[in-house]
């Protein structure tokens, strides 16, 4: 994977042993930004289809619209982000951002992609600047432990079976190898059989939104204190996304100009 951007102001800072720390700070939709959308949009949101790129922008400023000032807003829009900014990076999404059954965004892991012969799953986290005590790092642990509760069935929810569901969409385009790894996960966890994340390779993100004030990343202690937290955590592989944005207004701006 390439770790340079030549689209977001990026650093991807390698840690412990050939996992990553990506930190990344959007302050504006700048030109080359808003091209990628245009390019990827498509993709992120419906797969494999010839709807129009403003059908797609209405679909998602709807969708917002609906939920604006809540915290299902404040997400949608961080993984939207995320899933572009992989996307730039080479991973291939081996799902869709629309629920298939109905205008949400779907239930499970929230990104199942693919790079290489590996897969990687996807949990994202986000909050707002005002919110007291909001750290990266806190929500971080947050999106680790919620991966640690949905392959453990602690949430009564088989997120395999979703990531399935969604691979098998003629839209999404997956291999038959990952089709046929995504079923026999569904069938173990059905069978109580579970995964360790120890096995897994996982991409917890998260997002804080800069509402009135802007400031970037301290990558120095931000990298210290997540080195320091994942030395003793159960992965097969990670990379960590950390994103600091400004306003929850710049996207739908850019969508509906």
């Amino acid at each position: 994977m390439n770790q340079h951007s030549k689209v977001f102001k990026n650093s991807s800072i390698e840690i412990l042993n050939g996992n990553y720390l990506h930190f990344i700070n959007i302050d504006s939709i700048t030109p080359e930004l808003e091209k990628l959308i245009d390019d990827k949009i498509r993709l992120i949101t419906e797969g494999d289809t010839e709807t129009s790129i403003e059908s797609i922008k209405k679909r998602l400023v709807g969708y917002l619209d609906k939920k604006k000032g809540t915290t299902i807003e404040l997400g949608a829009v961080a993984e939207f982000m995320i899933h572009l900014y992989l996307n730039e990076k080479g991973f291939k999404q081996e799902f869709l951002f629309f629920n298939l059954e109905e205008r949400s965004i779907k239930k499970g892991f929230d990104g199942y992609f693919s790079l290489s012969e590996n897969e990687w799953i996807l949990e994202s986290k986000s909050g707002s600047s005002t919110t007291k005590g909001i750290s990266h790092l806190s929500k971080i642990k947050e999106a680790y432990a919620d991966l640690t509760i949905k392959i453990k069935d602690e949430e009564g929810n088989n997120p395999w079976r979703n990531a399935y569901n969604h691979a098998c969409h003629i839209d999404v385009n997956s291999s038959k190898d990952i089709i046929k790894n995504l079923k026999n996960l569904t069938d173990d966890f059905d069978s109580k059989k579970y995964q360790s994340l120890e096995n897994l390779k996982i991409i917890p993100s998260s997002t804080i939104f800069y509402i009135d004030d802007w400031e970037e990343i301290d990558e120095q202690e931000l990298t210290e204190e997540l080195e320091r937290e994942f030395k003793t955590k159960q992965f097969d592989e990670i990379h960590i996304i950390c994103i600091n944005k400004k306003s929850l207004q710049l996207l739908k701006d850019y969508l509906t100009k």
